[in-house]
């Protein structure tokens, strides 16, 4: 009989190894989530030592010392959860207001793994089916219970309640480290992905990580222009409070079936994070963009050209695009003829002469002078501000102080002239189109101006002066400028990027940075922008510039931060298939 026994329980010895392997591994990452701060992460230590505690009891007391198999599916059951229980806790610990060591992240991070694949392996050969060897010998074999009545609702329900976190659970790790879900939220990549688009994102090859660490897979991918991948938006705040808020709301997020998202902003507002863009911009590079054409340069060549393969990606008029997916996009930017209306605009930009500029603007001031009329009692001028939209909305107050005001037409002069001494200087595409913009500007203002003083000077009735033929042209002019310049100009264009340091040396994206736009280009808040709007001077060698409101602030990113890369697109089925 002795003999027997030892040949049968040789199974049961070998899992005995094992279950000790798993449970000192679980001990170790307890002892790892021991905290001395006083926050949340305090809770880690007792929360996962008291889990270890009840499945040691079980599982080790119970099965393995005693071998009694009365509890044999509550051991199982608390075996299967411990790896996940623990990774909730391996959150908790880096969740308060001071992180973990690297080197504790690295313990934490194999031990961890060591406690998953064992568990897996010591549950599965604990059931019935594969556990006849195992439970022979035991002092008391277990038993399926059979439950009849109000018992058997109840076991349905704890099955069912089982079942829901199992999923969970499983969902969570596999969306960390294999393949996740994603719902193009915008129309930022338009034609690519439609707004509801739902795709599989493949991370593995992405250098996936555990949550709050920086441990984890390598980064396999090699990333190439015109990539689609998926990010983490720069725009927000990336510090470890933000980091901890995101994972404890992707967890809310995911426990509450999908129905509480509390990754939201400042301003309560759901976060556009993460994004999904198109690499444009590769290490080494410095870019930039003008009427919708992205140049680059190296290191190796000085001259900016252009990126033919932008050009196939880059959707600047919607209407052009299949007529099978128009109805399907909600917003276009404007129709074909406004569309033209922006080519003939940036046309007439490069084709306006500088040369004609200077003269005309030397000769309005020259004629506003000569006309103005200087009231002492009227008080000395005060130079407006130079904002487009104030400088042109309050345009007769400006005259009516620039010609009766004690240093007016002196301003004006400056005004209208400060921009000449640069006129000859050397620029980029990008400086060259927006110092061409503040002269235009400029000359339709100084038309205005001059067209008034004569007006003044003719005794004409004043509330008739922008009624004039003339005015209403430069109204006309100046408005297609400003609809261009505040509108389009941030869109269409992007200074040269990374700016060259102050010594006027070219700069380029780093190692194993990227620069990310989206296809739909009037539509795509993407690594050009910032969020918030900034007073920016049109000209910055000219000291008396017209300015506008930008949020032009182009940054590339660490590949770190690239989530993964949609491979396959699953929903609508009928634009079912590869990225």
């Amino acid at each position: 009989m002795s003999n027997k026994k030892i040949e049968l329980t040789s199974d049961f010895k070998r899992l005995k190894l094992l279950i000790f392997i798993e449970l000192a591994a679980a001990a170790i990452f307890t002892l790892l989530n021991l905290s001395f701060h006083a926050d949340i992460s305090l809770l880690a230590f007792p929360l996962s030592m008291i889990y270890l505690a009840v499945t040691c009891w079980f599982l080790l007391k119970k099965l393995v010392f005693d071998t009694d198999g009365t509890y044999l599916y509550a051991a199982i059951k608390l075996n299967e959860y411990l790896p996940y229980f623990l990774f909730i806790t391996f959150i908790i610990r880096r969740a308060g207001k001071t992180g973990t060591p690297f080197i504790v992240d690295v313990l934490a991070v194999i031990s961890w793994f060591v406690i998953f694949v064992l568990a897996f392996f010591n549950s599965r050969v604990l059931y019935p089916e594969k556990n006849i060897k195992i439970v022979q010998g035991w002092k008391i074999i277990p038993v399926e219970r059979k439950f009849k009545g109000f018992a058997k609702v109840v076991y349905e329900f704890v099955d069912w309640i089982d079942a829901f976190f199992w999923s969970i659970f499983t969902v969570l790790i596999f969306q960390i480290f294999l393949m996740q879900l994603y719902e193009i939220p915008s129309e930022s990549m338009v034609p690519t992905f439609l707004i509801k688009d739902r795709v599989f994102v493949s991370k593995i090859d992405c250098g996936p990580k555990f949550p709050l660490t920086e441990v984890g897979l390598p980064d396999f991918r090699k990333y190439k222009r015109g990539d689609t991948i998926v990010l983490r938006n720069p725009h927000y705040s990336m510090d470890r409070k933000s980091e901890v808020k995101t994972v404890t709301s992707q967890l809310i997020y995911m426990f509450s079936l999908m129905t509480i998202n509390l990754n939201k902003d400042t301003d309560g507002e759901l976060k556009a994070d993460p994004l999904v863009k198109r690499i444009t911009g590769l290490p080494g590079e410095q870019l930039v963009m003008q009427d919708g054409t992205l140049y680059r340069r190296t290191a190796s060549s000085d001259v900016f050209e252009p990126v033919q393969l932008d050009s196939k990606y880059a959707v600047w008029n919607l209407n052009s695009v299949n007529p099978k997916l128009k109805s399907n996009i909600q917003h276009f930017p404007f129709n074909t003829e406004k569309y033209q209306q922006m080519l003939d605009y940036e046309e007439a930009r490069r084709n306006y002469d500088l040369t004609s500029a200077e003269f005309q603007a030397k000769e309005l001031a020259r004629q506003f002078y000569n006309l103005r009329v200087v009231n002492k009692d009227a008080g000395k001028f005060t130079a407006p501000e130079l904002y487009e939209g104030i400088l042109f909305r309050n345009r007769m107050e400006i005259f009516k102080n620039m010609f009766l005001q004690e240093g007016g037409a002196e301003w004006f002069e400056k005004f209208m002239t400060s921009w000449i001494p640069s006129k000859n200087d050397l620029r980029d595409y990008y400086s060259e189109s927006n110092y061409r913009l503040n002269v235009m500007a400029k000359i339709i203002f100084g038309k205005m101006m001059v067209e008034y003083a004569k007006y003044y000077s003719d005794g004409f009735n004043q509330s008739q002066w922008d009624s004039q033929k003339v005015i209403k042209g430069l109204m006309d002019e100046i408005e297609l400028h400003y609809w261009y310049v505040q509108n389009l100009l941030d869109s269409r264009n992007m200074p040269v990027f990374p700016a060259n340091d102050a010594a006027g040396n070219p700069q380029y994206i780093p190692e194993n940075c990227y620069f990310m736009m989206g296809d739909n280009r009037f539509n795509s808040l993407d690594l050009r922008h910032s969020y918030d709007y900034k007073e920016t001077a049109l000209a910055k060698t000219d000291p008396l510039s017209i300015s506008y409101y930008s949020i032009m602030s182009p940054q590339y990113i660490n590949k770190k931060y690239i989530i993964g890369k949609p491979v396959f697109r699953f929903w609508p089925l009928g634009r079912l298939g590869k990225v």
